[in-house]
Formats: C-alpha cells, structure tokens, sequence
C-alpha cells in the first residue's frame, strides 16, 4: 500500500540505475511542441474557417435583405 501512494505523490523520486531525482512534471520542451502542434495544426484552421464563414454569412444575409448587389 505504501508503494502505491509513493507513487502517485508528485514529489522527485529518486531512479534506481542512476541516483538522480526525477521530475514527475512533463518536459517543458514537450508541452510548448504540443501546444504549438495544436494551434498550427486544430486552432489556426478553425478559427479561420469560422472567420470566413461568418463574413459569407453575413454577405449573405445582408442580400437577402438590401437585394443583390448591381446598378439601380
């Protein structure tokens, strides 16, 4: 029992082979490639499809009601 809640607790536990304290926090390095992988590759594309969307949208709406644009 006290086995399993050494490790579940987030204190630095020390490895076998080498002596050295090891974090249970996740790489800095891997959160900031993950969060960019996230913006470039789920955000970035949504944002901009809704962004256009909404102006065609809005276009769209706007004709229907002031009538198609041409001459008088």
């Amino acid at each position: 029992m006290a086995r399993a809640a050494r490790k579940n607790s987030k204190r630095p536990v020390k490895s076998r082979k080498s002596g050295a304290l090891k974090s249970t926090k996740p790489n800095p390095k891997i959160r900031e490639l993950s969060a960019f992988l996230f913006l470039t590759v789920f955000l970035a594309p949504a944002t901009s499809i809704a962004v256009v969307g909404g102006y065609g949208f809005v276009i769209w709406i706007y004709q229907l009601i002031a009538g198609p644009p041409g001459a008088p």
